[in-house]
């Protein structure tokens, strides 16, 4: 059996475009023998259109579209799309073959409902039957979990995920995590082909990397399509087949640092393409975050799409840099006359050069010109810390908001070591707030750095508390203080532009109550013998069945639970306590009920 993987960088709500390049491929592909197309899940509808299927006339928009593929396709074609049910969008997948569109999906449940008597729980299983072949269909690990754990079957398994890329997580980095053993596994186990097709390009602020492959039951590579860009291809499955394949391929290891650029990169070509912007903008300031930004914007649009503004300052050789930097990138570059703006910058305030940047970042779209989308090279760091909240006013995209200072200075490496654009120089002029880093003096600027953006991503990224972070060592005075810097930077924040989303957690989604006062002195962090004291004291018998009885009502154990007066309660309560923080509290289910304190797991 001949399989298609199409792996296209569609545009939302494009549906004219979209489905003339749909049938484009059908038609390539019918020529070379295909049996089956199939299409990555963000094809039709992106990753998560709630505003988009709430408006009028879209879900039909999407019907018409599958009956056209149904009418005009002679090859028969996978695609997945998203509808609207109970006010949440519900992933579907179509099967069109014979001028018919079979939901998956919706097939799965009614089948379930017909054998059961009900709907099924969780997800449905969604498979299909074709020359022979049994094919099942995931849409997330989990899915694919059922397969590669046996209590589902089929000799080739579909991976659509819907989920886009993330630093942290490489499985979602697809193909180019083949090299660590990721997914193979998966298939062996399951003893099927597996076919993963992944999404490429942005959709608002999620940003997928393609890398689509085909793993065969005996853990072999038969083809991996790249990150990053557009691809096709056509690969023969033998499902009766074992092995072994006549060219497996080889592919190299997994590169944090080239996904992380790739995405970006990525990320802000569609944001400007997609909206028929013209170009960018930004400062050129010879600082190290601001060249990184133009060398990432000249790789992503190229040098004639790219226009810097060059701002003096206080470091002669700032300048200089800045004017290299744009010599080395070939890109547009206009320079700010200090006198244009020193009279006004005196007047306003006593750090002429400060103002001057200010004044130069509102004035930037006038002189760069009109029809440019204008960057500012804020990181994730310094929105978390709100350093220099004035950087990105002027601006309307931010590339590096998810992206912490520790990493950007790994992709200035990464980058350079491709070709060395960005001068050593501008490494010296690493802004870094020590003054937030314990023991800073005795720490190089990228150890300094480290230590900041370690504390930062144990809050943000893993949600952990100052409790937390102690007991892993970290220092509680330094912990408290950057997280009450965190605290002091929500509402400016709020002002800035959008950015790619490349992590587990992003700022924009740690969203905390802007009128709140809490006091660093309330943050104690306590050892569990201290807790265990505390409540040993204060706390008989009665009273524990009185909070027993209260958690097991808010674990949702009410109905099941055993009547506190009954049980057989340790009068060692301090034993009990530990055991019952090992043994995970009251969760009914296995999983952490409480994210955090003392019922928690940490």
């Amino acid at each position: 059996m001949k399989i298609a993987l199409v792996q296209i960088n569609a545009t939302m709500c494009a549906y004219e475009e979209t489905i003339a390049r749909m049938l484009s491929a059908a038609s390539t592909f019918e020529r070379q023998g295909a049996d089956l197309l199939i299409f990555p899940a963000t094809t039709l509808t992106g990753f998560n259109p709630q505003s988009l299927l709430n408006q009028e006339g879209v879900e039909t928009d999407i019907a018409l579209v599958l009956d056209e593929l149904a009418e005009r396709a002679s090859v028969p074609i996978l695609v997945p799309f998203l509808f609207e049910s109970s006010g949440q969008p519900v992933p579907e997948v179509a099967y069109i073959h014979d001028k018919k569109i079979v939901p998956l999906r919706m097939g799965a449940s009614v089948a379930y409902l017909k054998a059961h008597g009900h709907m099924p729980e969780g997800e449905p299983v969604m498979q299909f039957v074709q020359q022979d072949t049994d094919f099942g269909v995931a849409l997330d690990l989990e899915g694919l979990a059922a397969y590669s754990a046996g209590s589902e079957n089929a000799d080739v398994i579909i991976y659509l995920p819907f989920s886009g890329f993330c630093a942290d997580d490489e499985a979602t980095s697809m193909g180019a995590t083949l090299g660590d053993g990721f997914y193979i596994g998966e298939a062996t186990k399951a003893n099927s082909w597996l076919v993963g097709v992944n999404s490429i390009g942005a959709q608002d602020e999620i940003v997928y990397s393609g890398g689509s492959f085909v793993i065969s039951p005996w853990g072999e590579i038969a083809a991996a399509l790249p990150n990053f860009e557009e691809a096709m291809e056509l690969v023969e499955v033998e499902p009766l087949s074992e092995g072994p394949l006549e060219e497996p391929l080889a592919p190299a290891p997994y590169q944090r640092m080239r996904m992380i650029w790739g995405a970006l990169t990525l990320a802000l070509r569609d944001f400007v393409d997609k909206q028929g912007v013209r170009g960018v903008g930004l400062l050129l300031t010879g600082d190290l975050l601001t060249s990184v930004l133009a060398a990432l914007a000249v790789d992503a649009l190229g040098p004639m799409r790219v226009w810097g503004l060059l701002v003096p300052s206080a470091d002669e050789d700032a300048l200089k840099d800045a004017r290299h930097l744009a010599r080395n990138l070939r890109i547009h570059a206009e320079e700010v006359n200090k006198s244009d703006f020193k009279q006004a910058a005196e007047l306003i305030d006593s750090n002429p050069l400060a103002v001057i940047r200010l004044l130069a970042r509102a004035a930037a779209p006038q002189i760069l010109g009109p029809g440019l989308l204008m960057l500012t090279a804020v990181d994730k760091t310094a929105l978390a810390l709100q350093q220099d909240p004035d950087c990105y006013h002027a601006a309307s995209f931010a590339p590096f908001s998810d992206v912490y200072r520790t990493d950007i200075l790994a992709l200035t490496s990464d980058r350079n070591g491709k070709s060395p654009v960005i001068p050593r120089s501008v490494l010296a002029r690493l802004d870094v707030p020590r003054d937030l880093v314990a023991d800073a003096h005795a720490l190089s600027d990228a150890r300094t750095l480290s230590e900041l953006d370690s504390v930062l991503l144990s809050v943000i990224e893993r949600g952990e508390s100052v409790t937390d972070v102690v007991r892993e060592g970290g220092n509680l005075e330094e912990t408290l203080g950057i997280l009450s810097a965190v605290g002091k930077g929500e509402l400016s924040r709020r002002n800035c532009p959008a950015g790619p989303i490349i992590s587990e957690r992003a700022l924009v989604e740690r969203r905390t109550p802007i009128a709140i006062h809490r006091a660093s002195s309330t943050a104690h962090v306590s050892s569990m013998p201290e807790v265990v004291a505390g409540l040993s004291t204060a706390m008989n018998n009665a009273d524990i069945m009185s909070l027993m009885e209260r958690l097991q009502t808010l674990a949702g154990a009410f109905e099941d639970a055993a009547d506190p007066a009954s049980l057989d309660l340790p009068h060692n309560l301090h034993s009990y306590l530990q055991d019952f923080a090992s043994s995970g509290g009251f969760s009914t289910n296995g999983d952490d009920l409480w994210g955090s304190g003392l019922f928690s797991k940490n």
